[in-house]
Protein backbone atom coordinates (compact mmCIF):
# COMPACT_ATOMS: atom_id res chain seq x y z
CA UNK A 1 0.00 0.00 0.00
CA UNK A 2 1.68 3.56 -0.55
CA UNK A 3 -0.45 5.43 1.42
CA UNK A 4 0.90 4.93 5.37
CA UNK A 5 1.17 0.99 5.70
CA UNK A 6 -2.17 -1.31 6.34
CA UNK A 7 -0.26 -3.32 9.01
CA UNK A 8 0.65 -0.11 10.66
CA UNK A 9 -3.52 0.64 10.99
CA UNK A 10 -3.89 -2.75 11.80
CA UNK A 11 -1.74 -3.14 14.48
CA UNK A 12 -3.48 0.13 15.71
CA UNK A 13 -7.09 -1.86 15.89
CA UNK A 14 -5.32 -4.64 16.91
CA UNK A 15 -4.43 -2.60 20.42
CA UNK A 16 -7.22 -0.91 20.49
CA UNK A 17 -5.73 2.32 19.85
CA UNK A 18 -8.57 4.05 17.84
CA UNK A 19 -9.52 7.14 20.17
CA UNK A 20 -9.93 8.75 16.79
CA UNK A 21 -13.04 6.65 16.27
CA UNK A 22 -16.03 8.10 17.79
CA UNK A 23 -18.35 5.93 19.34
CA UNK A 24 -21.95 8.09 18.11
CA UNK A 25 -22.16 10.10 14.91
CA UNK A 26 -20.05 13.00 14.28
CA UNK A 27 -21.71 15.86 15.00
CA UNK A 28 -20.21 18.00 11.85
CA UNK A 29 -22.01 15.63 9.73
CA UNK A 30 -25.26 16.18 11.73
CA UNK A 31 -24.52 20.00 11.51
CA UNK A 32 -23.73 19.99 7.53
CA UNK A 33 -26.18 17.74 6.22
CA UNK A 34 -27.73 20.20 4.18
CA UNK A 35 -24.14 20.48 2.63
CA UNK A 36 -23.87 16.79 2.16
CA UNK A 37 -27.23 15.74 0.50
CA UNK A 38 -28.55 19.22 -0.44
CA UNK A 39 -32.41 20.29 -0.36
CA UNK A 40 -34.81 17.90 -0.82
CA UNK A 41 -37.36 17.39 -4.05
CA UNK A 42 -40.43 19.12 -4.70
CA UNK A 43 -43.76 18.18 -1.92
CA UNK A 44 -41.05 17.03 0.59
CA UNK A 45 -39.79 13.67 -1.39
CA UNK A 46 -36.77 13.06 0.11
CA UNK A 47 -33.18 12.91 -1.67
CA UNK A 48 -31.65 9.33 -2.26
CA UNK A 49 -27.61 9.34 -2.79
CA UNK A 50 -25.38 7.75 -3.02
CA UNK A 51 -22.54 8.39 -0.65
CA UNK A 52 -19.06 7.05 -0.36
CA UNK A 53 -17.15 7.10 3.25
CA UNK A 54 -13.35 7.00 2.65
CA UNK A 55 -11.39 4.91 5.13
CA UNK A 56 -14.22 4.84 7.20
CA UNK A 57 -13.71 2.43 10.04
CA UNK A 58 -16.50 1.32 12.18
CA UNK A 59 -18.01 5.05 11.94
CA UNK A 60 -21.47 5.39 13.30
CA UNK A 61 -22.28 7.64 10.60
CA UNK A 62 -22.46 5.04 8.02
CA UNK A 63 -25.42 3.77 10.35
CA UNK A 64 -26.84 7.57 10.61
CA UNK A 65 -26.62 7.51 6.71
CA UNK A 66 -28.08 4.09 5.59
CA UNK A 67 -31.04 4.81 8.66
CA UNK A 68 -31.78 8.20 6.41
CA UNK A 69 -32.47 5.77 2.86
CA UNK A 70 -29.06 6.30 1.46
CA UNK A 71 -26.77 3.90 -0.55
CA UNK A 72 -23.71 4.13 1.53
CA UNK A 73 -20.25 2.58 0.79
CA UNK A 74 -17.23 2.77 2.88
CA UNK A 75 -13.89 1.81 2.09
CA UNK A 76 -11.65 0.49 4.63
CA UNK A 77 -8.24 -1.15 4.89
CA UNK A 78 -8.14 -3.15 8.08
CA UNK A 79 -10.54 -6.58 8.21
CA UNK A 80 -10.79 -6.16 11.85
CA UNK A 81 -12.91 -2.47 11.44
CA UNK A 82 -15.00 -3.76 9.06
CA UNK A 83 -15.95 -6.84 11.03
CA UNK A 84 -16.78 -4.93 14.20
CA UNK A 85 -18.69 -2.34 12.71
CA UNK A 86 -21.87 -5.06 11.43
CA UNK A 87 -21.61 -6.71 14.50
CA UNK A 88 -21.44 -4.03 17.01
CA UNK A 89 -24.51 -3.01 14.58
CA UNK A 90 -26.23 -6.04 14.07
CA UNK A 91 -26.54 -5.87 11.08
CA UNK A 92 -26.58 -9.01 9.08
CA UNK A 93 -23.86 -9.23 6.20
CA UNK A 94 -22.22 -11.10 3.25
CA UNK A 95 -18.96 -11.23 2.93
CA UNK A 96 -17.04 -12.02 -0.76
CA UNK A 97 -13.83 -11.68 -2.35
CA UNK A 98 -13.15 -8.78 -4.55
CA UNK A 99 -12.01 -9.59 -8.08
CA UNK A 100 -8.52 -8.36 -9.34
CA UNK A 101 -7.65 -6.49 -5.94
CA UNK A 102 -6.63 -8.01 -2.66
CA UNK A 103 -9.56 -7.53 -0.21
CA UNK A 104 -13.23 -8.12 0.52
CA UNK A 105 -16.61 -6.68 -0.11
CA UNK A 106 -18.95 -6.66 2.99
CA UNK A 107 -22.70 -5.91 2.21
CA UNK A 108 -25.87 -5.71 3.87
CA UNK A 109 -28.33 -8.09 3.19
CA UNK A 110 -30.40 -5.00 1.83
CA UNK A 111 -27.34 -4.15 -0.48
CA UNK A 112 -27.40 -0.50 0.58
CA UNK A 113 -24.56 -0.73 2.69
CA UNK A 114 -21.53 -1.79 1.39
CA UNK A 115 -17.47 -2.06 2.82
CA UNK A 116 -14.71 -2.44 0.66
CA UNK A 117 -12.03 -4.02 2.71
CA UNK A 118 -8.98 -2.96 0.74
CA UNK A 119 -6.62 -0.10 -0.23
CA UNK A 120 -8.25 2.78 -0.98
CA UNK A 121 -5.91 3.73 -3.90
CA UNK A 122 -6.86 0.48 -5.53
CA UNK A 123 -10.63 1.39 -6.02
CA UNK A 124 -12.23 1.59 -9.02
CA UNK A 125 -15.50 2.68 -10.83
CA UNK A 126 -15.34 -0.78 -11.83
CA UNK A 127 -14.96 -2.08 -8.73
CA UNK A 128 -17.84 -0.39 -7.25
CA UNK A 129 -19.76 -0.79 -9.96
CA UNK A 130 -21.74 3.18 -9.60
CA UNK A 131 -20.13 6.53 -9.50
CA UNK A 132 -20.97 8.30 -6.06
CA UNK A 133 -22.91 11.89 -5.53
CA UNK A 134 -22.14 12.19 -2.38
CA UNK A 135 -19.00 12.13 -0.55
CA UNK A 136 -18.29 12.09 3.47
CA UNK A 137 -14.48 12.57 4.03
CA UNK A 138 -13.96 13.08 8.00
CA UNK A 139 -10.47 13.56 8.05
CA UNK A 140 -9.72 10.71 5.85
CA UNK A 141 -7.38 13.38 4.01
CA UNK A 142 -4.73 14.40 6.72
CA UNK A 143 -4.82 10.33 7.89
CA UNK A 144 -3.05 9.38 4.53
CA UNK A 145 0.88 10.81 3.88
CA UNK A 146 0.76 14.18 2.15
CA UNK A 147 3.13 12.52 -0.77
CA UNK A 148 -0.23 10.82 -1.48
CA UNK A 149 -2.59 12.97 -2.08
CA UNK A 150 -2.89 14.03 -5.45
CA UNK A 151 -3.40 9.83 -5.76
CA UNK A 152 -6.29 10.22 -3.05
CA UNK A 153 -7.72 12.38 -4.80
CA UNK A 154 -7.31 11.39 -8.83
CA UNK A 155 -8.87 7.99 -7.38
CA UNK A 156 -11.40 10.18 -5.46
CA UNK A 157 -12.51 12.48 -8.96
CA UNK A 158 -13.06 8.92 -11.14
CA UNK A 159 -15.24 7.61 -8.56
CA UNK A 160 -17.49 10.63 -8.55
CA UNK A 161 -20.84 11.29 -10.64
CA UNK A 162 -20.58 14.66 -12.91
CA UNK A 163 -22.79 16.44 -10.18
CA UNK A 164 -21.44 15.48 -6.55
CA UNK A 165 -21.64 17.02 -3.24
CA UNK A 166 -18.51 16.90 -1.23
CA UNK A 167 -18.06 17.40 2.67
CA UNK A 168 -15.03 17.78 4.22
CA UNK A 169 -13.33 17.84 7.44
CA UNK A 170 -9.77 18.59 7.68
CA UNK A 171 -7.31 19.75 10.67
CA UNK A 172 -4.74 22.25 10.29
CA UNK A 173 -1.92 23.24 12.85
CA UNK A 174 1.23 25.23 12.77
CA UNK A 175 4.12 24.06 10.98
CA UNK A 176 6.00 21.15 13.16
CA UNK A 177 3.65 21.68 15.85
CA UNK A 178 3.23 17.97 15.71
CA UNK A 179 4.32 15.25 13.25
CA UNK A 180 2.91 11.79 11.79
CA UNK A 181 -0.97 11.84 11.63
CA UNK A 182 -2.87 13.50 11.39
CA UNK A 183 -1.22 15.49 9.10
CA UNK A 184 -2.40 19.48 8.70
CA UNK A 185 -3.38 20.16 5.52
CA UNK A 186 -3.94 24.65 4.59
CA UNK A 187 -6.89 26.24 3.16
CA UNK A 188 -4.75 26.96 -0.11
CA UNK A 189 -3.86 23.26 -0.28
CA UNK A 190 -7.02 21.84 -0.30
CA UNK A 191 -8.01 24.63 -2.95
CA UNK A 192 -5.13 23.45 -5.25
CA UNK A 193 -6.01 19.47 -4.70
CA UNK A 194 -9.65 20.20 -5.43
CA UNK A 195 -9.91 23.31 -7.44
CA UNK A 196 -9.48 22.52 -10.61
CA UNK A 197 -12.88 19.88 -10.59
CA UNK A 198 -15.09 21.38 -7.58
CA UNK A 199 -16.32 24.35 -6.61
CA UNK A 200 -14.71 24.48 -2.83
CA UNK A 201 -16.46 26.84 -0.30
CA UNK A 202 -15.34 26.84 3.23
CA UNK A 203 -17.98 26.26 6.13
CA UNK A 204 -16.36 26.73 9.50
CA UNK A 205 -12.98 26.70 11.64
CA UNK A 206 -13.50 25.32 14.56
CA UNK A 207 -11.21 24.20 18.10
CA UNK A 208 -10.17 20.65 17.70
CA UNK A 209 -12.26 17.89 19.18
CA UNK A 210 -10.60 15.25 21.47
CA UNK A 211 -8.47 13.53 20.61
CA UNK A 212 -7.04 16.17 18.78
CA UNK A 213 -5.04 19.31 21.04
CA UNK A 214 -7.72 22.09 21.72
CA UNK A 215 -5.33 24.58 19.86
CA UNK A 216 -5.47 22.50 16.54
CA UNK A 217 -8.24 23.96 14.42
CA UNK A 218 -10.63 21.82 12.42
CA UNK A 219 -11.57 23.64 8.92
CA UNK A 220 -14.61 22.40 7.48
CA UNK A 221 -15.10 22.25 3.38
CA UNK A 222 -18.46 21.52 1.36
CA UNK A 223 -17.68 21.00 -2.66
CA UNK A 224 -20.05 20.62 -5.39
CA UNK A 225 -18.94 19.78 -9.10
CA UNK A 226 -17.99 22.52 -11.30
CA UNK A 227 -15.78 25.49 -11.21
CA UNK A 228 -15.22 28.58 -8.91
CA UNK A 229 -18.21 31.05 -8.37
CA UNK A 230 -17.15 34.58 -7.63
CA UNK A 231 -18.17 34.27 -4.17
CA UNK A 232 -14.86 31.81 -3.65
CA UNK A 233 -12.65 34.59 -4.05
CA UNK A 234 -13.86 35.69 -0.95
CA UNK A 235 -13.63 32.63 0.80
CA UNK A 236 -10.19 32.17 0.48
CA UNK A 237 -9.44 35.60 1.40
CA UNK A 238 -11.43 34.99 4.44
CA UNK A 239 -10.57 31.70 5.14
CA UNK A 240 -6.47 32.77 4.83
CA UNK A 241 -6.50 35.89 6.74
CA UNK A 242 -6.51 38.04 3.87
CA UNK A 243 -9.44 40.08 5.12
CA UNK A 244 -7.37 43.46 6.44
CA UNK A 245 -10.41 45.59 4.81
CA UNK A 246 -12.61 44.41 7.67
CA UNK A 247 -12.81 46.26 10.97
CA UNK A 248 -15.16 45.69 14.19
CA UNK A 249 -14.89 50.10 14.44
CA UNK A 250 -17.60 51.36 12.37
CA UNK A 251 -16.21 52.61 9.46
CA UNK A 252 -15.38 56.33 9.60
CA UNK A 253 -17.94 57.83 6.62
CA UNK A 254 -20.67 56.14 8.25
CA UNK A 255 -20.37 58.08 11.28
CA UNK A 256 -19.36 61.18 9.35
CA UNK A 257 -22.22 61.11 6.74
CA UNK A 258 -24.57 59.17 9.31
CA UNK A 259 -27.45 62.45 9.88
CA UNK A 260 -27.26 61.86 5.46
CA UNK A 261 -28.37 58.61 5.55
CA UNK A 262 -30.63 59.16 8.60
CA UNK A 263 -32.28 61.94 7.60
CA UNK A 264 -32.82 62.89 11.18
CA UNK A 265 -34.90 59.45 11.89
CA UNK A 266 -33.68 57.45 14.79
CA UNK A 267 -35.44 54.05 13.22
CA UNK A 268 -34.89 53.51 9.92
CA UNK A 269 -34.38 50.21 7.96
CA UNK A 270 -30.44 50.15 6.60
CA UNK A 271 -29.39 47.53 4.09
CA UNK A 272 -25.37 46.81 3.80
CA UNK A 273 -24.32 44.99 0.74
CA UNK A 274 -21.21 42.32 0.78
CA UNK A 275 -21.12 43.53 5.04
CA UNK A 276 -18.50 40.58 5.93
CA UNK A 277 -18.71 41.12 9.79
CA UNK A 278 -18.20 45.24 9.91
CA UNK A 279 -18.31 47.21 12.91
CA UNK A 280 -20.71 49.41 11.03
CA UNK A 281 -23.20 46.46 11.69
CA UNK A 282 -23.60 46.49 15.37
CA UNK A 283 -23.15 50.29 15.52
CA UNK A 284 -25.76 51.07 13.76
CA UNK A 285 -28.15 48.26 15.31
CA UNK A 286 -27.24 49.78 18.61
CA UNK A 287 -28.21 53.19 17.39
CA UNK A 288 -31.36 51.64 17.49
CA UNK A 289 -31.84 51.21 13.55
CA UNK A 290 -32.95 47.76 11.94
CA UNK A 291 -30.18 46.29 9.85
CA UNK A 292 -30.41 44.03 7.20
CA UNK A 293 -27.27 42.49 5.34
CA UNK A 294 -25.82 40.31 2.49
CA UNK A 295 -22.44 38.48 2.84
CA UNK A 296 -21.15 35.71 0.78
CA UNK A 297 -19.33 33.59 3.04
CA UNK A 298 -21.55 31.79 5.65
CA UNK A 299 -18.96 31.10 8.65
CA UNK A 300 -17.81 34.80 8.64
CA UNK A 301 -21.71 35.72 9.12
CA UNK A 302 -21.76 33.07 11.94
CA UNK A 303 -18.65 34.74 13.48
CA UNK A 304 -20.16 38.19 13.59
CA UNK A 305 -23.30 36.89 15.27
CA UNK A 306 -21.54 34.58 18.20
CA UNK A 307 -18.42 37.48 18.66
CA UNK A 308 -21.09 39.78 19.57
CA UNK A 309 -22.98 37.70 21.65
CA UNK A 310 -26.40 38.18 19.67
CA UNK A 311 -29.32 35.28 20.74
CA UNK A 312 -29.93 34.54 16.83
CA UNK A 313 -31.49 32.04 14.83
CA UNK A 314 -30.08 30.03 11.33
CA UNK A 315 -32.26 29.54 9.02
CA UNK A 316 -31.43 27.15 6.29
CA UNK A 317 -32.70 28.84 2.62
CA UNK A 318 -32.65 26.58 -0.33
CA UNK A 319 -33.91 28.83 -2.44
CA UNK A 320 -30.96 31.03 -2.58
CA UNK A 321 -28.35 28.41 -1.59
CA UNK A 322 -27.81 30.14 1.64
CA UNK A 323 -28.75 30.93 4.90
CA UNK A 324 -30.69 33.64 6.63
CA UNK A 325 -29.52 34.67 10.11
CA UNK A 326 -31.35 36.95 12.12
CA UNK A 327 -31.82 38.16 15.65
CA UNK A 328 -34.64 37.64 17.68
CA UNK A 329 -35.88 40.85 17.89
CA UNK A 330 -35.81 41.18 14.51
CA UNK A 331 -33.73 44.02 14.11
CA UNK A 332 -30.52 42.43 12.50
CA UNK A 333 -30.76 40.18 9.64
CA UNK A 334 -28.04 39.00 7.33
CA UNK A 335 -28.21 37.05 4.14
CA UNK A 336 -25.22 34.63 3.63
CA UNK A 337 -25.43 34.02 0.11
CA UNK A 338 -24.65 35.41 -3.24
CA UNK A 339 -25.73 39.16 -3.43
CA UNK A 340 -27.65 38.21 -7.06
CA UNK A 341 -29.46 35.53 -5.07
CA UNK A 342 -31.30 38.14 -3.27
CA UNK A 343 -35.04 39.05 -4.19
CA UNK A 344 -36.86 42.73 -3.27
CA UNK A 345 -39.31 40.45 -1.53
CA UNK A 346 -36.34 39.31 1.39
CA UNK A 347 -34.96 42.44 2.10
CA UNK A 348 -37.85 44.50 1.73
CA UNK A 349 -37.60 47.90 0.66
CA UNK A 350 -35.11 49.52 2.88
CA UNK A 351 -34.75 53.32 3.79
CA UNK A 352 -31.07 53.45 3.28
CA UNK A 353 -28.07 51.89 1.70
CA UNK A 354 -24.08 52.29 3.43
CA UNK A 355 -21.56 50.99 0.57
CA UNK A 356 -18.33 50.56 2.23
CA UNK A 357 -16.96 49.10 -0.64
CA UNK A 358 -19.15 46.61 -2.71
CA UNK A 359 -19.87 48.02 -5.98
CA UNK A 360 -16.15 48.47 -6.39
CA UNK A 361 -15.56 45.01 -5.12
CA UNK A 362 -17.58 42.64 -7.37
CA UNK A 363 -16.26 41.84 -11.37
CA UNK A 364 -16.82 44.52 -13.19
CA UNK A 365 -19.05 43.19 -15.85
CA UNK A 366 -21.66 42.56 -12.38
CA UNK A 367 -22.27 46.24 -12.06
CA UNK A 368 -25.21 46.73 -13.94
CA UNK A 369 -26.79 43.90 -12.47
CA UNK A 370 -26.24 45.15 -8.87
CA UNK A 371 -27.39 48.29 -9.35
CA UNK A 372 -30.60 47.19 -10.99
CA UNK A 373 -31.13 44.71 -7.84
CA UNK A 374 -30.36 48.08 -5.61
CA UNK A 375 -33.03 50.14 -7.44
CA UNK A 376 -35.63 47.17 -6.93
CA UNK A 377 -34.46 47.04 -2.57
CA UNK A 378 -34.17 50.95 -2.10
CA UNK A 379 -37.66 52.53 -0.83
CA UNK A 380 -38.89 55.75 -2.78
CA UNK A 381 -37.26 58.63 -0.36
CA UNK A 382 -33.72 56.24 -0.05
CA UNK A 383 -30.35 57.73 0.73
CA UNK A 384 -27.28 56.14 -0.15
CA UNK A 385 -24.08 56.63 0.49
CA UNK A 386 -21.00 55.17 -1.73
CA UNK A 387 -17.43 54.62 -0.91
CA UNK A 388 -15.10 54.48 -4.15
CA UNK A 389 -11.79 54.50 -5.51
CA UNK A 390 -10.05 55.71 -8.49
CA UNK A 391 -6.92 54.86 -9.75
CA UNK A 392 -5.02 53.74 -12.85
CA UNK A 393 -6.10 50.13 -13.46
CA UNK A 394 -3.48 49.42 -16.66
CA UNK A 395 -1.08 49.06 -13.41
CA UNK A 396 -3.60 47.67 -10.66
CA UNK A 397 -6.82 45.24 -11.23
CA UNK A 398 -7.93 45.25 -7.82
CA UNK A 399 -10.08 44.52 -5.56
CA UNK A 400 -10.91 47.34 -5.05
CA UNK A 401 -11.22 47.84 -8.66
CA UNK A 402 -11.18 51.06 -10.19
CA UNK A 403 -14.39 52.71 -10.12
CA UNK A 404 -14.42 56.35 -12.04
CA UNK A 405 -16.93 59.10 -11.39
CA UNK A 406 -18.48 58.89 -15.11
CA UNK A 407 -19.33 55.06 -14.16
CA UNK A 408 -21.05 55.95 -11.32
CA UNK A 409 -23.22 58.93 -12.36
CA UNK A 410 -24.44 56.66 -15.69
CA UNK A 411 -24.78 53.49 -13.34
CA UNK A 412 -27.72 55.08 -10.96
CA UNK A 413 -28.78 57.82 -13.92
CA UNK A 414 -32.14 56.10 -14.54
CA UNK A 415 -33.33 57.05 -11.35
CA UNK A 416 -31.38 58.80 -9.29
CA UNK A 417 -29.01 61.84 -8.85
CA UNK A 418 -25.46 61.80 -7.63
CA UNK A 419 -23.46 64.34 -6.09
CA UNK A 420 -19.70 64.19 -4.66
CA UNK A 421 -20.16 64.88 -0.60
CA UNK A 422 -15.83 64.52 -0.51
CA UNK A 423 -12.24 63.58 -2.43
CA UNK A 424 -9.41 62.22 -0.88
CA UNK A 425 -5.98 61.81 -1.98
CA UNK A 426 -4.80 58.48 -1.11
CA UNK A 427 -1.80 58.42 -3.82
CA UNK A 428 0.42 57.24 -0.14
CA UNK A 429 -1.61 54.54 0.74
CA UNK A 430 -2.09 53.43 -2.76
CA UNK A 431 1.43 53.76 -3.91
CA UNK A 432 1.98 51.22 -0.34
CA UNK A 433 -0.57 48.40 -1.17
CA UNK A 434 -1.09 48.39 -4.77
CA UNK A 435 2.31 49.85 -6.27
CA UNK A 436 -0.23 52.81 -8.18
CA UNK A 437 1.20 56.01 -8.43
CA UNK A 438 -1.95 57.95 -7.59
CA UNK A 439 -5.31 57.24 -5.83
CA UNK A 440 -8.26 58.79 -4.93
CA UNK A 441 -11.35 57.87 -2.69
CA UNK A 442 -14.24 59.44 -3.75
CA UNK A 443 -17.59 59.75 -1.47
CA UNK A 444 -20.71 59.87 -2.94
CA UNK A 445 -24.21 60.58 -1.64
CA UNK A 446 -27.23 59.24 -3.96
CA UNK A 447 -30.21 59.94 -3.36
CA UNK A 448 -34.20 59.83 -5.80
CA UNK A 449 -34.07 62.07 -9.15
CA UNK A 450 -36.46 64.75 -9.01
CA UNK A 451 -37.84 64.56 -12.25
Amino acid sequence: MSTDKISIWETQWQKGDISFHLPEVNPKLLDNMDELIGCEKAAGEKVSRNILVPLCGKSKDLVHLHGLGHNVVGCEGVEQACTEFFSENNIEYTRAPLEGVDGSLFSSADGRLRLYQCDFLALTAEIVSTKFDAVWDIQALVSINPRDRKQYVRTLRSLLADDFRYLLVTIEYEPFAHLGRPHSISYNAVKELFGSFSNVKFIAQLPAQAPWKSEWRENVFAMVGGVEDRVQYWQARWATGQSQWNSDKPHQYLVKYLDTLTAGSSNCKFFLPLCGKAGDLMYLYKEGHTVTGVEGVPFVVEQFFRENKLDYEKISMPEIKGWKFKTKDGRMCIYACDYFSLTPAMVGEVDAVYDRGALEAINVGDRPGYVKLMQQIIGKDFRYVLNAYEYDDSMFQGPPRNLPRDEVFNLFADFAEVDILEEADKSDEGADKFNLEWMVKVIYTIKPSQQ
